[in-house]
């Protein structure tokens, strides 16, 4: 399965309940701590255009932040997303 990334911070409800969505959706993922990895905010902000936190990336493509993530578990589509991204990679 493609990696799913989800970057947090400690102590963020958003990133709870992210991490809580895919848990309940059965989708494995790596949790990374921004705090930990230098430089790691500026990096996010350049690839998604965004600030905050959380952020989720499958494989290099970044998908969203909580409600995004609600919507695509909630549709089915995440799990889509995931297998074709998985298709598609080179072996």
């Amino acid at each position: 399965m493609t990696a799913v990334r989800v970057y947090t911070v400690p102590g963020c409800i958003d990133c709870g309940a992210v991490k809580r969505l895919l848990e309940q959706a059965k989708i494995p993922y790596e949790e990374i701590n921004v705090e930990q990895v230098p430089g790691a905010r500026e990096a996010l902000s350049l690839l998604s255009g965004r600030q905050s936190l959380p952020q989720v990336f499958v494989g290099n493509r970044f998908l969203g932040q909580v409600g995004e993530i609600r919507f695509l578990v909630a549709s089915g589509r995440l799990r889509q997303i995931i297998e074709k991204m998985a298709s598609e990679k080179p072996e």
